[in-house]
This record gives structure tokens, C-alpha cells and sequence, in this order.
């Protein structure tokens, strides 16, 4: 039966996860799909996951058009279901925009980014954690394209996200800062004053 199949469809992508290398682990995800016959609401979200998997394994492998092609499908699959805001819909975005980055499709990678902020906007807050994270991806887009400006206020937005959840933990904002300074250093870039400013 379909639980059964879905159990099997785990089981390989639970294989796939410790494969010894990306081909072997890209065989085992293929059979983990073909498992699974008919798509229906109980296992949607393992198939999407399934399809997400598979297409990080091609990204790792430089194989960027399936991964896109199997990003693209997890994304249709919870968004046909309506299954828009869970954990799954949240890595499914930030890892198709990070694909996209890869393919110098900024542009396309910044509305993904913005779609996936108005859905976690609507469907909890614009200060939760979660919200943090796109900001800051949205930050690093920026950074990559040298566009300072519009990386400095994304970068903030999430740092005062980060400093009013972690207000009692001082540390993990110190260690966030920190990243975010390293990033600019990479990229050979002088962080906004308002960002330099931040800890004072």
C-alpha cells in the first residue's frame, strides 16, 4: 500500500544520506521516487522533501539544471497542496534561492526570497526568527552582487530581529555580528556605518 511505499521511499533517503559519494547518493534518492506511485496529501510532503533531496544532490554535483528542475517540483508540490508555511517550505525556498545564486539568476533568487518573506510574514510575523534568516539571505544576494545599500538594510533588519529574540544571550548575537562583519570582509567590502555602529 501507499504507507508502505512511503516507508520503503524513507528508508533509501535515509540511505541516500550516508551514501559515500553524490552519485551513489543521487541512485538511492531516484529509487526513493520511483516508490512512491500515486501522489496524495498523507505522503506530499515526503515526495516534495524527496524531490528537494534529490535536487541539492545534483546542485553538489554542478548537475544545476535538475537541480533546478527538482527544486522547482518540491516547491509546486506544497504550494499545490496549499502546505505553504512548515519548516519544509522554508529550507525548500532558501535552497532553490541559493541554486539560483549559483546559476547568477540574482533577480529570480531575490523574489524567491521576497515570496517566501511575505509567507512567513502572514503566517507568523515579521520578527520571528525565521523572518531573520531570509533577511539575511537577502543581505548575503546584496553582498554578492556589490550592492551595498540594499545589503546594509537587510542586514540590519535581521540583526534587530536576531538582538530582540536573543536579548537575554548576548553571545549568539556577538557570534551573528560576527558572521555578518566576516561576510563583508570576504567580499572585500566595508560594512554600513549603522551596522559598524550596531554593538556600541
Amino acid at each position: 500500500g501507499n504507507g508502505a511505499d512511503t516507508d520503503r521511499a524513507l528508508l533509501l533517503d535515509y540511505q541516500a544520506c550516508i551514501a559515500p559519494n553524490h552519485e551513489k547518493a543521487i541512485k538511492l534518492e531516484k529509487e526513493a521516487l520511483a516508490k512512491i506511485k500515486v501522489i496524495t496529501e498523507d505522503n506530499i510532503r515526503t515526495v516534495s522533501n524527496l524531490h528537494m533531496n534529490l535536487g541539492s544532490l545534483y546542485r553538489l554535483n554542478s548537475q544545476a539544471l535538475l537541480a533546478r528542475e527538482h527544486m522547482e517540483r518540491a516547491i509546486f508540490l506544497l504550494e499545490q497542496y496549499q502546505l505553504c508555511y512548515n519548516h519544509d517550505i522554508i529550507t525548500h525556498y532558501l535552497n532553490y534561492a541559493a541554486l539560483l545564486t549559483d546559476l547568477h539568476d540574482t533577480k529570480r533568487a531575490f523574489s524567491v526570497l521576497q515570496k517566501l518573506a511575505h509567507i512567513i510574514k502572514e503566517a507568523n510575523s515579521d520578527t520571528c526568527l525565521d523572518y531573520a534568516q531570509v533577511q539575511e539571505s537577502m543581505g548575503n544576494l546584496f553582498l554578492l552582487t556589490a550592492n551595498l545599500p540594499k545589503a546594509n538594510i537587510h542586514y540590519m533588519k535581521a540583526l534587530e530581529i536576531y538582538k530582540n529574540i536573543w536579548n537575554d544571550n548576548p553571545d549568539l548575537i556577538d557570534k551573528k555580528y560576527q558572521e555578518i562583519q566576516e561576510l563583508y570582509l570576504q567580499a572585500g567590502l566595508m560594512p554600513g556605518k549603522r551596522i559598524l555602529d550596531f554593538q556600541k
